[in-house]
């Protein structure tokens, strides 16, 4: 699991971001909350679990020395309440723990060891949310997948941490129903310290009435994920790439898989049809981008001059 980067890739991957002592989150988040539609934010999917067990310590690292902006984290449960980093709310698929994390407390957990891409044991712990924060501060913006399993206290949590500028929470929830479920720490998305982000599958028929409820509420989210199997149920994405010159909510497409972006993948980008893969998604106003291919992802959107950072000073909220 080793990873090789050229100089020249690293340097560019990196912007510079130490301006009037901002550190690099408050640098995106100024971008985030920009009206400038240039940059495309490149989000891993999971961290770098090309090269170290997925949401693990070397998972998030490889994300920051990609050069990534946003890692995408999964957060369940354990017995005696805490948090820790588990996609399925499982230990099977990716250590040697068997059964719900619910079953355990943290310190029993703590004796698990994470299993590589390969499915062979490594020597990584399970971490816990606040462990990831603390290797993600100030350096790489955190998408908290898995938020439905407890809104108000993993948002509770990145408060404690710190971090809650640094999040992008996101859901399927309508906006009163999210209200109820984050009851007193909504005042940080009605207020925009969090930053919210709905997700439409397109090919449901609430997409469109999801969509309505959140550009109505009482404040309207910075971006939607949308999945979308197909190219033809797509008018909210439409009606987005129309809000897109007016600063409007952000786009984020994930390029994971078939479902998620009508072939559009990343896989499709990887074996030469950038254009039709990660281009696609740029000319449909697209400018968040989840991917398991950052490096390629990267390359190609600096090619397009859609990799410098132009917001330089935090956003006022």
């Amino acid at each position: 699991m080793t990873r090789f980067f050229t100089t020249s890739i690293l340097l560019a991957t990196l912007p510079a971001f130490a301006l009037a002592g901002q550190s690099h989150t408050e640098a995106l988040r100024a971008q985030l909350e920009s009206r400038d539609r240039s940059y495309v934010f490149v989000t891993m999917h999971r961290g770098d679990w090309r090269h170290a067990p997925e949401n693990s310590v070397g998972a998030i690292k490889g994300s920051i020395e990609i050069g990534a902006d946003i890692v995408e984290l999964d957060v369940s449960k354990t017995k005696d309440g805490h948090y820790v980093l588990l996609h399925d709310g499982t230990l099977d698929r990716v250590s040697n723990g068997k059964g719900p994390s619910t079953d355990y407390t943290l310190e029993e957990i703590k004796k698990f060891r994470l299993k590589g891409d390969d499915k062979k044991l490594t020597d990584y712990e399970i971490l816990t949310l606040e462990e990831a924060f603390a290797l993600t501060k100030g350096k790489i913006l955190v998408n908290i997948d898995k938020f439905p399993r407890d809104p108000k206290g993993i948002a509770e949590c990145a408060r404690r941490c710190g971090v809650e500028r640094e999040v992008i929470l996101k859901g399927g929830f309508m906006p009163n129903d999210l209200k109820k479920k984050m009851d007193s720490e909504w005042a940080g998305v009605a207020d925009g310290t969090f930053l919210y982000m709905p997700i439409l599958n397109l090919e449901k028929k609430n997409s469109a009435k999801g969509f309505a409820a959140w550009q109505s509420a009482e404040r309207v989210p910075f971006a939607y994920e949308l999945c979308f199997p197909n190219e033809e149920s797509l008018d909210v994405l439409t009606q987005l790439e129309g809000l897109q010159e007016k600063g409007g909510p952000r786009i984020w497409i994930n390029t994971l898989w078939n479902s998620l972006c009508a072939g559009h993948t990343d896989e499709r980008g990887f074996k030469g049809d950038a254009d039709g893969s990660w281009g696609w998604c740029l000319a449909h106003g697209a400018t968040m981008i989840q991917t398991d291919r950052p490096v390629e992802l990267i390359r190609y959107l600096e090619s397009k001059g859609r990799r410098t950072l132009t917001a330089k000073t935090p956003a006022t909220k």
